[in-house]
């Protein structure tokens, strides 16, 4: 009879033993889901307020016709570059800094987690527009063309300039422009 316990015993332990492994599994399986859904909730809300502030540069943009100067006037905490070979103030870069909760900083990307850059350039209507040749016409004059980046810079230290250009920090891309036509000449 004491054989008979035992090997019960043992039955039991191996069943305890499995349901045991079979609830640890379940338990990973349940933490991995809970952490992917956060995960994808945080990139959710980047992607939405991204996309609010492409629009909100996207607006100031085209309400001023692309003039730099008019858009720097409406955001005073950005951070403006422009460089003394650009076209009359028509050209340049404004960087807007935010916080983790996207709120916008001072000019200065001390705590920053979020970037919107826009680059403002006037460039040839007929370069700008050059699908609109399948038509049959070709625009003469000036365009102003903004291009707006809305990036992760949550962790960058010095170089701002240097995460432009990482795509694995790029959370939208939005490019608008203005026709001007021969009043920018």
């Amino acid at each position: 009879m004491d054989r008979q316990h035992n090997s019960k015993l043992s039955l039991f332990l191996m069943e305890l033993i499995v349901a045991i492994m079979f609830f640890s599994l379940s338990a990973a399986v349940c933490v991995r889901l809970f952490t992917s859904a956060h995960l994808l909730a945080e990139k959710t809300e980047s992607l939405s307020n991204a996309v609010i502030w492409s629009q909100n540069l996207s607006e100031a943009f085209t309400g001023s016709r692309g003039n730099f100067e008019a858009i720097s006037a409406l955001y005073p905490n950005a951070y403006v570059v422009t460089e003394a070979n650009e076209l009359q103030g028509k050209e340049g870069a404004l960087i807007l800094f935010f916080n983790k909760d996207w709120e916008l900083l001072e000019s200065t990307p001390q705590g920053a987690v979020y970037e919107a850059y826009i680059h403002i350039s006037e460039e040839d209507a007929a370069k700008v527009y050059s699908d609109v040749t399948d038509y049959g016409v070709t625009p003469d004059g000036k365009a102003i063309v903004g291009n707006i980046l809305i990036l992760n810079v949550d962790g960058v230290s010095g170089d701002y300039s240097q995460v432009i250009n990482d795509e694995n920090r790029l959370i939208l891309n939005n490019t608008v422009d203005v026709y001007t036509g021969k009043e920018a000449n």
